[in-house]
């Protein structure tokens, strides 16, 4: 599956030649006070806060006027001219942090769309002015002002005293005041900070004023604002803030507290630095896991940074930093390339390496991919990333099986142009090795006669004598055919000389081993010189206690020694007696004459075992096979007597 690389909406829209979308009047407007008090000649000292908010994707404004209403008639409003404020495109950036009033480039790399604030203090008398003349004497008038531009109205209660803030009987009547919050930084040492800051958030609220919320906002170093993780509806609050979930950098602290009365204050911004080294994160992109490939492709790679930024150190003479290591089956290195990785997008880098699996050099198999980077960090530390899947491939099959004639086998050196035979008798047996990556599915034995070869008084039949097995494995395997009983039936085996031809297949590739043999059922050519005919089982140990093994260890034995160098295969079967494969086997190049051929078996586990050995005499050639008798293991279910 192919990704496309991410970009932000505003290089979206620059790409496209998209201007800036105008939102509407949707400005959002708030004071900081609820109450308004002028003096009897319609004038005051005093002024408002208010904060002025475009939203994010809104084009500048300018606010110039006001519409101030009360009561309910058509005629009860008047237009007021008010100082102008200006307020910039809904557009954050990394200017906008340190200054509410700088101007954003949207076609700038880290400018996205993020709401603007303004604050502006306007004098009370100007704004109230002409609802004081025609209330002279208002006392907690419901007054609504609309600035222009703006969505909402800003509600008041107006009153005109003739003693400035008094009640009714003439006493002082207090007036709330808005909040003027505190921040304090608890985390002591020097910046840049990591790990836990702990901040402090005091409302600092007058003693009529009712808490509502006391909020501590964050702005990170790419402009995101966060004021609803850290809020408290107590008129004091500490926060400890988790620093790794933002980006290395200045993290920007203000804190905000509101009163239930409308009141409003916040503190200066404070700046901090902070810093947490971690290292980025390495994926595979594609090919998907598990994927099978067919042939060339691409290894798409991504490195996308955590909390710190980071640098990549070249992996090899050409500068490359990000190393493809491809393992097979075994685990062992088979092929390693490199790539460039560049960047995509803020703290977002891929790299794009070409890979072919599916060259003559590699098989149908399951491979790991297994990449590295190597980064530098903003502390100076170095840390190596790594990342890996597991595919397959999928090639066409152009080679053919390995195939090995295990027993009999050569017993002079064929090069020398010596000409002596292993024998096959009416008691030999064959061992046969093959192994294909795409497992092989059957093997062929032909007996081929030549005249050229042929003894005195041997004919050699048209079509040779031929036995079809089949397989259908993989991996390496181990096939013994009993050849002997076979060299009497129909078509008949005469005695002479042949040529062993073994053939495996894997379904459209073979491979050919040719061997010469010569067939014989006379007496001398039958037997081992000085073993017996038939192997024995002996020196049985059992155990009569209960829940044992009623068997502890067997021999399997061909009585005699050996009067002349032997080859010995020894093949064990574990419950699976009637299979051509063994479940265990070995191969004894040479046994020195006077040679006992034995083997001692210990049991772990019920079950019914046999040991075979196919013994050849390395002077004449002949090839016998003893097949073992079979030892029966059992769990005792009580303490019986010993047999």
């Amino acid at each position: 599956m192919k990704r496309l690389p991410l970009l932000t909406l505003p290089l979206l829209l620059a790409a496209c030649g998209t201007v800036i979308p105008d939102t509407g009047r949707n400005v959002k407007v708030t004071a900081s006070a609820s109450t308004i008090t002028l003096s009897p000649d319609g004038t005051s000292d005093a002024g408002t806060t208010y904060t002025f908010t475009n939203p994010a994707g809104a084009k500048p404004t300018a606010i110039t006027s006001a519409t101030v209403s009360w009561g309910t008639g058509a005629d009860q409003s008047a237009t007021v001219t008010i100082p102008a404020v200006s307020l910039p495109a809904g557009l954050t950036c990394a200017a906008a942090a340190t200054d509410p009033t700088a101007a954003c480039d949207y076609n700038v790399s880290g400018t996205d769309f993020g709401a603007r604030s303004v604050t502006a203090a306007i004098s009370d008398s100007t704004l109230f002015a002409k609802a004081y003349a025609a209330n002279p004497s208002a006392k907690k008038l419901p007054v609504s002002v609309t600035f222009n531009g703006a969505a909402n109205a800003v509600n008041f209660a107006l009153s005109v005293s003739s003693t400035g803030s008094s009640g009714g009987d003439g006493s002082e009547t207090p007036v709330a005041k808005a909040p003027a919050p505190v921040l304090t930084i608890n985390t002591s040492g020097s910046q840049p900070y990591g790990g836990s800051l702990s901040v402090t958030a005091a409302g600092n609220f007058d003693v009529i004023s009712t808490v509502d919320r006391v909020i501590l906002e964050i702005t990170d170093a790419k402009g995101n604002v966060d004021n609803t993780t850290y809020t408290s509806t107590s008129p004091t609050a500490t926060f400890s803030i988790d620093t790794s979930k933002f980006v290395d950098g200045n993290l920007t602290l203000k804190v905000i507290a509101l009163t239930k009365e409308g009141l409003r204050g916040e503190t200066a911004a404070k700046t901090v630095q902070v810093q947490n080294v971690s290292a980025p994160s390495l994926s595979i992109l594609s090919p998907d896991a598990n994927a099978t490939l067919t042939g060339p492709t691409t290894v798409r790679v991504q490195l996308r940074q955590s909390s710190s930024t980071f640098t990549l150190n070249p992996q090899d003479a050409s500068g490359n930093d990000v190393r493809l290591d491809v393992r097979d089956f075994r685990g062992n290195v088979v092929k390693t390339t490199y790539g460039k990785a560049v960047r995509i997008s803020d703290g977002v880098y891929e790299a794009y390496i070409p890979l072919d699996l599916v060259g003559p050099d590699f098989s149908s198999n399951t491979y790991s991919l297994e990449v590295t980077a190597q980064a530098s960090l903003a502390d100076g530390s170095s840390r190596t990333v790594s990342a890996g899947e597991s595919i397959s491939t999928q090639v066409s099959d152009n080679k053919p099986p390995a195939l090995s004639i295990m027993m009999p086998a050569y017993i002079t050196d064929p090069y020398t142009g010596a000409n002596v035979r292993g024998i096959l008798s009416r008691n030999s047996a064959l061992m046969i090795q093959a192994s294909d990556d795409n497992g092989v599915s059957s093997l062929r034995v032909d007996f081929v006669c030549d005249a050229a070869t042929a003894l005195a008084g041997q004919t050699c039949p048209r079509a040779p004598y031929s036995y079809n097995i089949p397989v259908g494995a993989g991996g390496i395997l181990f096939r013994v055919f009993e050849i002997g009983a076979l060299l009497d039936a129909q078509p008949y085996v005469q005695n002479g000389n042949y040529t062993l031809r073994i053939t495996a297949y894997d379904g459209s590739n073979a491979n050919i081993q040719e061997f010469p043999v010569r067939v014989s059922r006379t007496a001398v050519d039958s037997d081992i010189d000085n073993l017996a005919g038939q192997s024995t089982v002996d020196n049985i140990v059992y155990d009569t206690r209960s829940n044992e093994l009623n068997i502890v260890s067997a021999r399997w034995i061909v009585p005699g020694t050996t009067a002349n160098p032997v080859r010995v295969a020894t093949l064990a079967y574990d419950n699976d007696l009637a299979s051509l494969a063994p479940t265990r086997q070995r191969i004894d190049p040479v046994f020195p004459a006077g040679t006992s051929v034995e083997l001692i078996q210990s049991f772990n586990a019920p079950g019914i075992y046999r040991v075979d050995f196919i013994v050849q005499d390395l002077v004449t050639g002949v090839t016998r096979y003893y097949q073992g008798g079979e030892v029966v293991v059992k769990r005792n279910t009580s303490t019986q007597p010993a047999p």
